[in-house]
C-alpha cells in the first residue's frame, strides 16, 4: 500500500467517523441516552479526531522527513495521533464531570509525554 492509498483510506475512515459523531450529536438526546450514549459520542469522536491527527501528522512528518521509511513516519504519526485523540477526550471526559482544570490537563500533557519519552527509548534499543 502507497502512502497515497493509506492516507485516502485513512481519510475515508475518518469521514466516517466524524459523519457518525454528527448522526449522534444530532439524534441522540443526552438526558434519556445513558452509558451507551456517551459511550458511542466518545468512541465516534475519537476516532475522528484521531484520525485528523494521524492525517495532519503523516503529512507533515512525509514532507519533513522525506529520506526516513515511510512505514516509519505512519507508525509515529499514527501513535501520536491515538495519544493526542486520547488526551483531547480526557480532558473532554474531565470537563464533562468538573474535574477539569489547569493541574489535570498539565498532570495528562505530562503523562502523554512520558509514554512518548517510553516509546522513542524504547525503540532506540531495538
Amino acid at each position: 500500500m502507497t502512502l497515497r492509498q493509506y492516507l485516502v483510506a485513512l481519510a475515508l475512515g475518518t469521514a466516517i467517523s466524524i459523519s457518525a459523531w454528527c448522526i449522534v450529536m444530532l439524534a441522540i438526546d443526552p438526558a434519556h441516552a445513558g452509558t451507551l450514549g456517551f459511550v458511542i459520542f466518545y468512541v465516534t469522536l475519537g476516532a475522528g479526531i484521531a484520525g485528523l491527527f494521524t492525517i495532519v501528522g503523516t503529512i507533515v512528518r512525509a514532507r519533513k522527513y522525506a529520506e526516513d521509511a515511510v512505514q516509519e513516519v505512519v507508525a509515529r504519526s499514527f501513535r501520536q495521533g491515538l495519544m493526542l485523540s486520547g488526551l483531547f477526550l480526557a480532558c473532554l471526559a474531565l470537563l464533562s464531570r468538573g474535574l477539569f482544570s489547569f493541574g489535570t490537563m498539565l498532570l495528562l500533557i505530562v503523562l502523554v509525554g512520558l509514554v512518548e519519552f517510553l516509546m522513542l527509548s524504547l525503540k532506540r534499543e531495538t
